[in-house]
Formats: structure tokens, C-alpha cells, sequence
């Protein structure tokens, strides 16, 4: 009978006292024999809209052709900037950084080139036209676009603002710019949060699947919002008392058996 005792101790202690890996590792479904989870799931191209804030670098091979016309883009810029984000959310003393600011009809104007519609190219569009604009005034010029006030959020139970650096950015990399998500997180249920064609949309990524890289909210997108829920503190509290309570209980009922044990005997 005590040994009945001593294995139903024993089982409920190491069934207390041990958690599965699973909920906290990120593709776990992955075998050691997939070599290939299938092709690259194509990120969408973000478009120019209103109120878009832009980059814009002119070079070319003999740089004295673009000396006099980038001071004039630095000249043509001032007024017009905003204060940068980081990691988490930005601070005081971050330094503003300036741009040509999209307007609300979505055009922009610059030197040279004067007013015109920006608003519905993509980056690598408005690079192309105004590298053929510019043919008139500059031999092979190169010219670079970048967003300046393209950002994500992320709130629950880890919350930052972060400056998206490229258009290519996905949820893997936000996590890790951000340390990654503790323990307290639920990681396969976070919820994105989406400006889409005047609507806001939502979708569900689990990254505990491989299937995350099919998911079209991997790839994030400018002012997506991420929650990540955390798991409620009043469970995790009783479930860690719990966790105690009968792993210091099956030790001390383990112990009192095998002690009454060897008097019996």
C-alpha cells in the first residue's frame, strides 16, 4: 500500500513540477528532415499615400554635378520634419529628422522638378521618375527614397513603437529588436491590427507553426498594430502556488512513506 503511495507522490510531483517547451518555442512543428518549408511568400510593396513623409537622396558619378542641387534640397526641406521613434517609442532627445512631407491631395514638390502626384507610386517608382526628371539637369543621376514616419506598435504584454527601417519587415524581426517576448506571453494567438483600404482588418499569426511564413500578416505593414495577449496574472499566481504547494506536499508525503516504510519492515 505505501508503495501505491510512493508512486502516486512521485507522479504527482514530477507532473507539477515540469512544463512542456512547446508553448514557448517558436516552430516546433519543424523536423529535423524539413530542409524546405516552401517557397518565399511575396511582401507587398507599400504604396505612396497623403501625409507620407519622404527621404530623398540625389548622387551620381561626379559628384560636383549634384553638390549645388542637394543644398538645395536641405534648404528646401527645413520646416518639415518629425521627431523619430525607436525600439521603444522614443525619448527626448532623439533628433528630428527631415523630409519632404506628401500632402493631403498627394502631391509633392521639389526643386527642379516642381508639383507632382506622388501618392500611389511605390518607392522604386517615384525613384525611376525622378531619375529621368533629373537627366535634364544631372548626368546619371541616382536617386534614393525612403519612408521617414513609417512605424509599427506593439502593446499587451510588451509594448513599443518602432521606425520600420525597411518596407521588408516582419514579425520575427520586430521580436527580436525588441528582446523578444517573455514568458508570460502567448505567442500562438497575437493579433495584428491593420489600416487596409479605409477599413481596419485584423488577423490571428501563431508562431509556434512553421505555417507563420504563409501568413499574409507575417510581413508587417505601416501603423499595424500588434497585441500580444499575456496570460492572465491572477492563473499564472494560483498556478504557481499551486506548483508549490504540491511539490512541497508530494516531497514531504514521499518522505513520511519511504520513512514508514523501512519501519514496517
Amino acid at each position: 500500500m505505501y508503495r501505491q503511495g510512493i508512486v502516486i507522490c512521485s507522479l504527482v510531483y514530477f507532473c507539477s513540477s515540469c512544463t512542456t517547451s512547446k508553448q514557448y518555442v517558436y516552430l516546433n512543428d519543424i523536423r529535423p528532415t524539413d530542409t524546405i518549408l516552401g517557397p518565399i511568400r511575396p511582401y507587398r510593396e507599400t504604396l505612396i499615400e497623403p501625409d507620407d513623409q519622404l527621404s530623398i537622396q540625389v548622387s551620381a558619378y561626379n559628384p560636383e554635378d549634384v553638390q549645388m542641387f542637394n543644398t538645395m534640397l536641405a534648404s528646401a526641406d527645413q520646416g518639415v520634419g518629425m521627431t523619430g521613434g525607436g525600439m521603444n517609442g522614443g525619448a527626448a532627445g532623439v533628433p528630428t529628422t527631415l523630409g519632404y512631407l506628401v500632402d493631403k491631395r498627394g502631391m509633392i514638390t521639389l526643386p527642379y522638378v516642381g508639383e507632382f502626384l506622388a501618392a500611389g507610386l511605390t518607392i522604386r517608382e517615384m525613384e525611376i521618375y525622378l531619375g529621368k526628371q533629373l537627366e535634364r539637369f544631372v548626368k546619371q543621376p541616382i536617386v534614393k527614397v525612403r519612408f521617414l514616419n513609417h512605424f509599427i506598435s506593439m502593446i499587451g504584454d510588451k509594448s513599443i513603437r518602432m521606425m520600420m527601417p525597411n518596407e521588408r519587415l516582419t514579425l520575427f524581426d520586430v521580436l527580436s529588436s525588441s528582446g523578444d517576448l517573455g514568458i508570460s506571453s502567448y505567442r500562438n494567438n497575437i493579433l495584428v491590427v491593420r489600416e487596409e483600404r479605409g477599413y481596419r482588418v485584423t488577423g490571428r499569426v501563431n508562431l509556434l507553426s512553421k505555417a507563420v511564413y504563409e501568413n499574409p500578416f507575417f510581413y508587417l505593414q505601416n501603423r499595424d498594430m500588434v497585441y500580444v495577449k499575456p496570460v492572465e496574472s491572477v492563473y499564472m499566481q494560483r498556478n504557481d502556488l499551486f506548483t508549490k504547494i504540491y511539490g512541497l506536499g508530494a516531497t514531504i508525503l514521499t518522505l513520511f512513506l519511504s520513512i514508514y516504510g523501512i519501519i514496517i519492515r
